[in-house]
């Protein structure tokens, strides 16, 4: 059976006591424990894999104290291929996928600094909304195929390994390198204008794009 784990802190904030979770099931069902002794649950749609809202409200001095809860989704079966953190006002500490290897689309709508998706080989598709100060290792999932990372700090970004890769935003992200194989199926390249990509980088993108008929685009503000 699948199952992912989150480590989230209440914030004094407005929704600083509400944990969200979107899961998507390829058949089966699905059981969270929000680590305040609730749980819920609920079954996959029969007909296709959609992602569905699970919300929990914490008790509302915890917001004050700062607690710290223990999220464990647990599934029927390795049928969990769809996550999104979801907490939108409450902190993500961390998360642990390593026990959910059937996963082929991930989310990262939170602030996470680190996430290990080596154990993940089916991952398709990665959105991952604030990278500043992330760690990430992409040489086993060789499977990606679209990718999206605003806000990565770090100087270098390896997707050498991911020649599947066809789709890739980095938004506002300040790498200055992208490291890309010959055999790579990059179509489409989106970053903003202030992106100091050095010109090596921008060289190689762009003859692998010429060689894939994909497109380059340029966000100016």
């Amino acid at each position: 059976m699948g199952t992912i784990r989150m480590r989230i802190q209440a914030i004094d904030w407005t929704m600083g006591d509400v944990g969200s979770v979107f899961v998507g099931l390829k058949g089966g069902s699905c059981r969270i424990d929000w680590g305040d002794g609730r749980t819920s649950s609920f079954k996959a749609y029969p007909y296709e894999v959609y992602p569905q809202h699970e919300s929990h409200v914490y008790p509302g001095k915890c917001k004050k104290s700062g607690n710290i809860f223990d999220v464990v989704i647990i599934s029927s079966g390795d049928n969990i291929v769809f996550f999104n953190t979801g907490c939108i006002d409450m902190e993500i500490l961390e998360v642990d996928i390593s026990r959910c290897p059937e996963l082929e689309r991930l989310h990262l709508t939170g602030p996470v600094r680190k996430i290990n998706t080596s154990f993940n080989r089916s991952l398709k598709e990665l959105s991952i909304h604030d990278a500043y100060e992330m760690s990430l290792d992409l040489t086993q999932n060789r499977d990606l195929e679209q990718l999206e990372i605003r806000g990565y700090d770090k100087e270098r970004l390896d997707i050498s390994k991911c020649d599947k890769l066809w789709y890739l935003d980095c938004g506002t992200s300040r790498m200055k390198e992208i490291a890309i194989s010959n055999n790579s199926a990059l179509k489409e390249v989106i970053f903003w204008d202030h992106c100091p990509l050095n010109g090596r980088s921008l060289r190689f993108i762009n003859k692998t794009l010429d060689k894939n008929n994909g497109s380059l685009t340029i966000i100016h503000l």
